[in-house]
């Protein structure tokens, strides 16, 4: 029997909900009516695993959605989706529904009415009444045809808003601020600018994202130049809330009506109770009619997906979106939500390699905790930020890197050699080992190399030694002395690809095989990724070789001390690693590999004529 959780609701009773979704033989849980705190609905979807969940207020965040192993629907008993982690559902394939239309003439009316309110003084002259001074004339009345309205979002509510105020002989602006409006004989057309520049009411129909949160700010009401009323029927979040109070304070703005303040329902007294705010308690979308559609409409768009059809209403595409160029070992997307594009990788059992290669995905658990070390000791910009993680199908998402900064590896394959980038890569890499080196809580929570072993120590030194025997007594001296030259985080897949640069800006990605382990592991990594690339017909030999010794400066102004003979051994192995390995360079057919071999051979044996390359 497929399940349904409610995590709130705003009605006396789940009469409707309760009859729909038990009719067609759904199990129905209840939550709280209260809506509870983020971790109190993560405990709920936890519990009760569902197949669908219905929220009305509730934060929905990606730990409940991705602790959820069924999950095909959030559907919001609303029209905003602030609520609700969207990038989340679209990654574990759940769809996310609304309501965009049941209250369309209820917020409409309440915007209008509280404009009327101001402008007529409804509520002040019922104040005095009620207590007992009838003075009329002693507050100032406007014509409300006179007034000219600029409407920020003219989706469904902004047009019946605008149609409404049109009646009364409005002047009416409006703008989407994102597309630009059909004609319209009784809208005219226009921009945020022209609103600040031209409105006596500004009313906000704007739903609420990274782009438009704090759209109402310092800067955008010193921009406003009538001093207009403004109307919030949205989302609180829309208005920063130190803002409306200076504005209000230095007569910026005549006054402010809210059925939505950021904080609510406990929002700051300061905003409630002055003097030129009229606030109700987020009901313009409340009606008998509005609420009983509401219900409906929610409900049957879970019992659709629930029963193996599309949503009407969807506020999300299930479709993977773009695929992102790249390693191997994962699935790795960009999902574009309303909420903003996040990025998506999903760690895999069989790499995408010809050979049988296979790593448990479980290192995907490994990779964020390595990204959230790697803030710490390198600093945020170091790394992508992490926006949560999934156990349940190995997956994590993070933020998306500036497209500014690009690959390295495609720079360098170009011809672009920058030398200051070189040993930012270097200093980086020295920071994370030298710092990282000092913390005993890390060596113990990265002290399995399982996934080390996995994807490095067997497809490609043990590889190396079963295809060169020669190099067997070599190659397993290496392995062994990686095994016991324990000291530092370790990255395991410090290499040009991994590396987004601008100059010295550089973003280190892929931490799926960090490890605490010898850290002369990672310079071997990338000092053998720019030898491989020095030997490449018609390279910038000399512009590489010195690319190599910037990485090796960087290290050493802030790495550890591991210029010794235990490090060519390393490089060498690196190096026919790439040739002879499960993972081999896709330029190998560009390569000098008869050169490459003897530089392996040489660093494999001890041979230290390669020491002042790189130690002095």
């Amino acid at each position: 029997m497929m399940k349904v959780l409610i995590t709130d609701y705003a009605w006396p009773d789940l009469k409707i909900e309760t009859g729909m979704l038990e009719t067609v033989g759904f199990e129905f849980v209840a939550g709280p009516a209260v809506p509870g705190s983020e971790a109190e609905v993560e405990r709920l979807v936890a519990e009760h695993d569902p197949d669908a969940i219905l929220t009305c207020w509730a934060p929905v965040s990606a730990t409940a959605i991705t602790s959820a192993t069924k999950l095909r629907i959030v559907a919001r008993l609303g029209v905003g989706l602030d609520n609700i982690d969207i990038g989340a559902a679209t990654a574990v394939g759940a769809w996310v529904t609304n309501v965009p239309d049941y209250c369309v003439e209820e917020v409409s009316d309440h915007a209008l009415a509280l404009l009327l309110n101001h402008f007529r003084a409804i509520s002040g002259y019922n104040g005095d009444v009620k207590r007992g001074r009838w003075a009329p004339g002693t507050r100032p009345l406007k014509r409300i045809a006179e007034l000219s309205v600029g409407i920020i979002g003219y989706g469904r509510i902004g047009r019946a808003t605008a149609r409404k105020l049109a009646a009364f002989g409005c002047t009416v602006m409006a703008t989407n601020g994102v597309q630009p409006l059909a004609p319209n004989a009784k809208v005219q057309v226009s921009t945020i600018e022209d609103i600040q520049e031209r409105a006596d009411v500004i009313i906000l129909h704007a739903p609420l994202n990274e782009e438009t949160h704090h759209l109402v700010d310092e800067d955008f009401i010193s921009a406003c130049k009538r001093k207009p009323l403004l109307i919030n029927v949205s989302r609180g979040g829309l208005v920063c809330n130190e803002a409306l109070l200076n504005a209000l304070a230095d007569g910026r703005l005549c006054g402010a009506a809210l059925d939505v303040v950021d904080g609510e329902p406990s929002p700051p007294a300061s905003i409630l109770g002055h003097a030129h705010v009229t606030a109700t308690p987020h009901v313009a979308f409340l009606s008998t009619t509005s609420v009983t559609e509401l219900r409906i409409k929610a409900c049957e768009e879970v019992v659709r997906v629930l029963e193996g059809k599309d949503p009407i209403n969807a506020c999300n595409r299930l479709q993977n979106g773009q695929t992102l160029p790249g390693g191997v070992a994962s699935d790795i997307h960009v999902i574009q939500t309303v909420q903003g594009s996040i990025v998506l990788k999903r760690a895999l059992d069989q790499l995408k390699v010809a050979a049988d290669w296979r790593s448990d995905p479980a290192r995907s658990l490994t990779e964020v905790a390595a990204l959230n070390a790697a803030a710490e000791l390198l600093g945020a910009e170091a790394v992508p930020r992490v926006l949560w993680s999934d156990r349940i199908r190995n997956q994590f998402a993070m933020e998306r890197i500036s497209p500014i900064q690009t690959n390295w590896k495609q720079e360098l394959l170009a011809g672009t050699v920058n030398l200051a980038t070189a040993r930012r890569v270097g200093e980086l890499l020295g920071m994370l080992h030298k710092r990282s080196s000092r913390s005993q809580v890390l060596a113990e929570r990265f002290a399995d190399q399982t996934f080390f072993r996995e994807l490095r120590v067997e497809p490609y030194f043990e590889r190396v030694a079963q295809r060169n025997p020669e190099y067997r007594d070599a190659v397993a001296a290496v392995i062994e002395g990686m095994r016991t030259r324990r000291q530092a985080l370790v990255h395991g897949d410090y290499s040009p690809k991994n590396l987004l640069v601008d100059n010295t800006n550089v973003t280190v990605v892929d931490w799926e095989v960090a490890h605490w382990g010898d850290p002369r592991f990672d310079l071997a990594f990338v000092l053998a990724h720019l030898m491989l690339k020095a030997h490449r017909r018609n390279a910038m030999v000399d512009e590489l070789l010195l690319a190599e010794r910037s990485v090796v400066e960087g290290y050493r102004l802030e790495g550890l001390a591991i210029f010794d003979a235990h490090l060519l051994p390393l490089v060498g192995c690196l190096l026919l690693a790439r040739l002879d390995s499960d993972s081999p360079v896709e330029y190998v057919s560009e390569l000098d590999t008869v050169g490459i071999r003897r530089i392996a051979k040489t660093l494999l044996s001890g041979d230290m004529k390669f020491a002042d390359r790189w130690f002095n």
